[in-house]
Formats: C-alpha cells, sequence, structure tokens
C-alpha cells in the first residue's frame, strides 16, 4: 500500500462562482484603455517670421531688379535709332512702372507661396484679409475722405515745389500709368505686406501701439525715395500709414485697409487728373 502523504497533492480546484468572478476582473483589468482625446493648442498668430519677411522684400528687391533689366532692354531695342540715353531709358515712366507691373504679381505669388508653407492654411485665411462685404464701398470711400483731409493739411507743412516722384507724371502716359499702378497693385501688394504681413508679427512681438507706430514708419520708409526723404511729405505718408494699420486692426480685414488705400490713391489721382485738364498740363500741378 503505498503511502499517500508521499504522493504530489493536486492544487486544490476553486469553486466555481470564484472561478467565474476572477475571470471578469482579469477580462477588466487587461482591457484596452480608451486612446485620450486630441487636444487642439492654437497655433500663435502670425505663424511666420521675421526671415519670412525679410525674405519677401529680397525677393521683391530682386524681382523688381530683373524686371527693370528686361524693361530696360526691350526699350533699347524698341527705340534705336531715336538718340536716347540708358539714363533717361531707366528713369522713363513707361519702362520704371512696366517693370512694377510685371513684378508685382511675381511678388504676390511668392508671398502666397509663403505664407501657405507656413500656416498651412489658405493665403487669404492667413493673413486675415476678411473681406467686408456689403461694407466696402464704405471703407474706399473713407479712403477718399481721408485723402482730401490730409491733402488739406499738408498745405501746412514744408511740402517742395518739386519731388522725384513728379518725373513719373512729365506726360500723359506716364501719368496714367501711375494712376492705373497706384490705385490697383500698388497698394494691393503694399497692404499685404505691410498689414497683412508684417503688422501681425510687430504686433506679437512689441504690442499694439508699438506695433502700429513701427509699421507706419516702415511704410513711409519705401516712399522715402519718391519724396527726396523731405520731412513734410513723409509725415504726412506716416500718418496715412498710422490710418490704415488703424483700420486693419480694428476691422480684423487688410481687405479693409486696402480698400482705404485704393480709395486714398483714387483720390489724390483724381485730383491731379482734373487739376492738370485730364494730364494734358502736368505743367500746372508738377512746376
Amino acid at each position: 500500500m503505498t503511502d499517500p502523504e508521499q504522493q504530489p497533492l493536486a492544487p486544490p480546484t476553486p469553486p466555481a462562482a470564484e472561478s467565474e468572478v476572477s475571470a471578469d476582473e482579469q477580462h477588466v483589468t487587461t482591457a484596452p484603455a480608451f486612446p485620450p482625446l486630441p487636444s487642439f493648442v492654437a497655433q500663435p498668430f502670425p505663424e511666420w517670421s521675421v526671415w519670412d519677411v525679410t525674405a519677401v522684400l529680397v525677393f521683391t528687391a530682386v524681382a523688381i531688379l530683373l524686371f527693370s533689366a528686361m524693361a530696360l532692354a526691350i526699350a533699347h531695342v524698341t527705340i534705336r535709332g531715336h538718340h536716347v540715353t540708358l539714363d533717361e531709358l531707366a528713369t522713363s515712366p513707361v519702362v520704371v512702372i512696366g517693370a512694377q507691373f510685371a513684378a508685382y504679381p511675381v511678388v504676390i505669388v511668392f508671398m502666397i507661396a509663403l505664407v501657405r508653407s507656413k500656416s498651412g492654411e489658405r493665403f487669404w485665411r492667413a493673413i486675415r484679409w476678411n473681406w467686408p462685404g456689403s461694407a466696402a464701398v464704405g471703407f474706399f470711400l473713407a479712403g477718399t475722405f481721408f485723402a482730401l483731409l490730409v491733402e488739406i493739411a499738408s498745405r501746412w507743412l514744408p511740402i517742395p515745389k518739386s519731388l522725384p516722384v513728379d518725373k513719373f507724371f512729365s506726360d500723359a502716359t506716364g501719368a496714367y500709368l501711375m494712376a492705373a499702378f497706384g490705385i490697383t497693385l500698388a497698394p494691393l501688394l503694399e497692404e499685404l505686406f505691410f498689414r497683412g504681413m508684417l503688422y501681425p508679427l510687430l504686433r506679437r512681438a512689441w504690442g499694439l501701439a508699438s506695433g502700429i507706430v513701427v509699421t507706419a514708419g516702415a511704410f513711409a520708409a519705401i516712399h522715402g525715395t519718391q519724396l527726396g526723404y523731405a520731412w513734410g511729405p513723409l509725415l504726412s505718408i506716416f500718418v496715412v500709414g498710422v490710418a490704415f494699420t488703424l483700420v486693419r486692426e480694428r476691422s480684423n480685414s487688410v481687405a479693409a485697409s486696402f480698400l482705404m488705400h485704393s480709395g486714398y490713391n483714387t483720390a489724390l489721382f483724381a485730383l491731379l487728373w482734373f487739376g492738370s485738364d485730364h494730364f494734358r498740363h502736368l505743367e500746372r500741378v508738377t512746376s
């Protein structure tokens, strides 16, 4: 007879009820947890940097230089035999404004590509274009009215009798080119850059007041060459830049500042058009 104490003992079998409970508990503890909900962190506005703004400036300078060289070469070949020097061609309104007409759309395309790559969204949304809808006419008319006020106030400023920009109004062709450019492409590119790209960057870095002042100062600075760096005209442009930036800030719309800018320029060219008998006697207003 074998000794039962020498045989290995079998592990006790738990009751059925206890086994079911343990299985349920094991199922609960090993079940995968639900994935955490994604957290949406707002991206800082704007998404571009000062280096991106610098890249736009450099690209603009290079584009204008290249198109100016092309326009000068075309003009030189076209009028060969007319005894016109290269210096005269280089300052011709047709060459200068024609080159900028060609360069500005290319610059805008570059800006669109750059902002889209940085923000990951549509360009017009990223820069807060925000077309003002039925208020668009009001912003345009506000620009024309503001131009009249600035023109009246400028009478108390020391404005030189002749400015470098006057050379573009030596004849009707140059005046019409300047008017077309100044009402359309010039304000569009300037507002996209200054109020669309530069101002939000300055506002984020330095605050509201400093952002407005520095943006207006930079806006006046780019017109310095045209105005001979005379402080009277530059002060007027600075005040205009402050007004445009305030409109962009209050309306949260670059389109609003563009409409006001376009209206402002339209009023100035309209005054010139009427004052010179439809650009036929420009000597009345440029001398």
